[in-house]
């Protein structure tokens, strides 16, 4: 899997569906930055612009952080476009479950019954809740 689809893919499922990430390690609990979402934001553009590669067929998307860790620590254009902008393997797969649990809340709140929604947001660790009120005041979800 390219980076430029991982990116690709984060941003739009942000958009899918009101679902938690299945990543049951440390995304639950790592808060994202608006400097690190505009870092994200900047790798997608740029992945863009990369010319596409033949995906392996083989591989499988990746379903926890440590999975998407693996996928990336072997993808040597993804590491040198994770160190040119600063972020570490782990830190971008962390940030890409993050982003997505954010969004997915954000872009299905407003066809949620509102108390279930609150109750819904209560349940979310803290990181999770100042995530979503982030994707929210970045307005991702909606782009």
């Amino acid at each position: 899997m390219k980076l430029h689809h991982i990116l690709a893919a984060s941003l739009l499922a942000m958009s899918l569906a009101a679902a938690p990430a299945r990543a049951a390690d440390d995304a639950s609990h790592f808060l994202l930055t608006r400097t690190l979402v505009n870092k994200l934001v900047a790798m997608e553009a740029e992945s863009k612009r990369m010319k596409a590669e033949k995906d392996d067929e083989d591989s499988a998307d990746p379903e926890t952080v440590e999975d998407l860790v693996r996928v990336l620590e072997k993808d040597k254009r993804a590491k040198a476009m994770l160190a040119k902008h600063g972020i570490s393997t782990r830190e971008f797969a962390s940030a890409t479950f993050a982003m997505m649990h954010a969004g997915f809340f954000v872009a299905f709140e407003p066809s949620m019954d509102k108390k279930k929604a609150a109750q819904t947001l209560a349940g979310y660790t803290k990181e999770q809740q100042a995530n979503i009120a982030l994707v929210r005041s970045m307005n991702l979800a909606k782009n």
